[in-house]
């Protein structure tokens, strides 16, 4: 029997699914994408995964019953425990092995919002046959809700040994714009910081719904040849931010493992990040990095005096050994293989 994946993803996080779906593609013999945007990488069909209204809510259940009747997958594969795996889990009448990844937010903050979140999100994970976190802390919280054991694992990053050149003295962040990731903060954090250290630039990338909120902000505190906003850019531009720059920051105020974190560990940069569990997991304050548990501008005094070199060889190790696209990679193949093996 051909191996076919049925891999379902959100709209917001849906660049995440064209990682994953790159990742493990050559895994099956066929994968089809179901989200609420078209896209251009794979074959899809789209559902409208709103909760909003229950009529439609039920249009969309039986829309995903008719995917799977036709699509008739070896495995469905949900990322995020929320309304994307609660249409699907309502639509699975077959009892197709399902898995289900979480994202982070959908875990950590809108079971807390309030009883309708906690139950989708708990039937969610209760329907799911297998569970995956990109972190230990939240694999902890799932098992708090549910308990089942949950594969710790991220899409890891395409990482190849570069030399890393003489960083200059800039701060990248690369966040989107949106409430969640806190980048006025970063700006306003970095207005101090920059009134002791001139020769210092930020530069800012991505876009969001607070963009050009955010552009008002540091044109008010800050003159232009000390930032920059310099929006998506492509992969190799990305890189090239994170091999140029000394510090790279991100501030949200919750987060799985973010793979920008990888990446900025990979290419040299000293990383500072928000006090969160899933970041600790990866950065020991001080000494591969800084964590923000006072303000943010102190943690970016701590990270320019650090040095380069020291921080480089610890995260470059951390990298190879648990972030790579190779490594993890072979932790969701074992996990299919495991599938198959039981289905057999």
């Amino acid at each position: 029997m051909p191996k076919k994946l049925l891999l379902v993803g959100s709209n917001s996080s849906i660049a995440h699914v064209k990682s994953y779906y790159n990742l493990v593609k050559d895994y099956f013999d066929e994968v089809l994408v179901v989200t609420n945007v078209p896209i251009e990488y794979c074959e899809f069909k789209l559902v409208d995964f709103s909760l909003k209204n229950p009529f439609k809510v039920y249009t969309s259940i039986k829309r995903m019953r008719y995917i799977m009747k036709e699509f008739a997958p070896s495995i469905i594969h949900v990322h995020q425990a929320a309304a994307y795996s609660y249409i699907t889990a309502r639509a699975n009448l077959t009892q197709l092995p399902l898995v289900v990844t979480a994202w982070g937010s959908d875990v950590l903050i809108l079971p807390h919002r309030n009883f309708m979140y906690r139950h989708i999100v708990k039937f969610s994970l209760r329907k799911a046959d297998y569970l995956t976190a990109d972190a230990h802390y939240m694999a902890d919280e799932i098992k708090k809700m549910v308990n089942k054991e949950v594969l710790v694992a991220n899409f890891g990053i395409e990482y190849t040994e570069e030399e890393i050149p003489d960083k200059k003295k800039v701060i990248y962040s690369n966040r989107l714009h949106n409430p969640l990731y806190r980048v006025d903060q970063i700006i306003i954090g970095f207005a101090e910081f920059y009134k002791r250290n001139k020769e210092w630039k930020l530069i800012i990338g991505a876009n969001g719904s607070e963009t050009e909120t955010l552009k008002k902000l540091a044109s008010s505190l800050l003159p232009p040849t000390a930032y920059e906003f310099i929006g998506f850019v492509s992969q190799e531009i990305n890189k090239q931010w994170y091999l140029d720059s000394k510090i790279w920051i991100s501030y949200p105020e919750s987060d799985g493992t973010a793979i920008s974190l990888l990446e900025a560990m990979g290419y040299g940069c000293i990383p500072v990040t928000s006090d969160l569990p899933a970041n600790r997991e990866w950065i020991k304050e001080g000494e591969n990095g800084q964590i923000v548990t006072n303000k943010i501008e102190k943690s970016m005094e701590l990270a320019a005096q650090m040095n380069s070199t020291t921080v480089q060889n610890l995260n470059k190790n951390i990298i190879r050994q648990q972030a790579t696209k190779r490594v993890n990679k072979k932790k969701f193949e074992t996990l299919y293989d495991s599938i198959f093996t039981v289905e057999k």
